[in-house]
């Protein structure tokens, strides 16, 4: 009786559909679309969510990202505008890392970078590479784990020693068959030793997004303390005075530069404070100090981070509510 009872409904029902085919078309679109809709809020919601944790992750928590403003605009300087004295700037320096420690107690942690573009050259084999002078607080800011010996000690640090930690994407590269620990890798006219391997992780520098934030491919950078880049490498800081006068004499004669030179001693400078409270005012402290280091010239580039990223949430959390929205109206209608 049951059977017979399920067979009778669904005859009924197949008559219904088969006498009002248009209606029960829309309505079933409508069922699917309202259902695919759903599907797709919750995907997106939760995969926005998660590239949101991984990108904080990179990044690192309660960071303020400094970074210099190298180029500049071409201009064309009239006899009025030579008369006029051009303000001088020392750029983003050490002696702003120790203003700033003295300034600021909110910090917990500051990580001032060089880069350079240089070469590995090991066993005939030669690949392009960044060499990154950093200290021990930039694998704890940036979250990257040490998967093969150590961090420099403090003796490598002080006297400026020819050691280096390198990225997985150099140790497959050069060391594919052989553990690089206690190994020599030359990166432009100097060899260093590996005392370190970072453990791979998953970035990106495709996107301008990450660039701002400071994340970029790390596979094949190798770090050495800061102090062995400035005494062994270029230090920008040193090289200032001669630079500035060829630009005021070129500026003397009505000539303008082609290609702006980087006087910046650092390339890049992260502060870490304690509370995420104190990021904000931390940062605007840091811009009025900046400023006056350096003369009235914005030179540099103050980003948070972590506000960026909550944005960017909050943009992805409006989209999310239209798509529901959306899956809303869908279901209503197939109803």
């Amino acid at each position: 009786m049951t059977s017979d009872k399920y067979l009778l409904n669904f005859q009924v029902a197949f008559e219904a559909i088969m006498a009002n085919k248009l209606r029960s078309l829309l309505t079933a679109l409508g069922i699917i679309f309202g259902v695919a809709a759903v599907i797709a809020m919750l995907a997106i919601g939760n995969g926005a969510r998660q590239e949101i944790l991984d990108q904080m992750k990179l990044v690192g928590v309660n960071n303020i990202l400094i970074q210099p403003i190298v180029e500049q605009k071409e201009e064309i300087i009239d006899a009025t505008e030579k008369e006029e004295k051009k303000k001088f700037s020392p750029g983003l320096n050490m002696q702003d890392v120790t203003a700033m420690l003295e300034v600021l107690p909110c910090i917990e942690k500051i990580s001032p970078e060089i880069i350079i573009e240089t070469s590995i050259v090991k066993d005939g084999i030669r690949k392009s590479a960044k060499l990154v002078g950093v200290n021990n607080d930039y694998f704890g800011m940036g979250n990257f784990e040490i998967q093969k010996g150590a961090i420099f000690s403090q003796p490598q640090i002080i006297n400026g020693e020819q050691v280096c930690i390198i990225g997985k994407g150099v140790q497959t590269r050069f060391f594919s068959t052989e553990d690089p620990i206690g190994k020599f890798i030359k990166c432009g006219p100097l060899w260093f030793k590996v005392v370190g391997v970072l453990k791979e992780r998953v970035e990106s520098n495709s996107s301008d997004e990450s660039q701002k934030l400071g994340i970029r491919n790390s596979s094949m950078d190798v770090y050495i303390p800061l102090h062995t880049m400035l005494i062994r490498y270029k230090n920008r800081a040193l090289i200032n005075k001669s630079k500035i006068k060829e630009n005021t004499e070129d500026e003397a004669e009505g000539q303008t530069s082609q290609k702006s030179e980087n006087y910046h001693q650092l390339d890049r400078l992260v502060v870490q404070v304690k509370e995420t409270e104190d990021m904000q005012p931390a940062s605007e402290v840091i811009a009025r100090m900046l400023e006056r280091r350096h003369y009235g010239v914005v030179d540099y580039e103050i980003t948070i981070p972590e506000l960026l990223l909550k944005q960017q949430q909050r943009t992805k959390d409006i989209f999310k509510y239209v798509l529901g929205a959306i899956a809303g109206i869908s279901l209503l209608v197939g109803g």
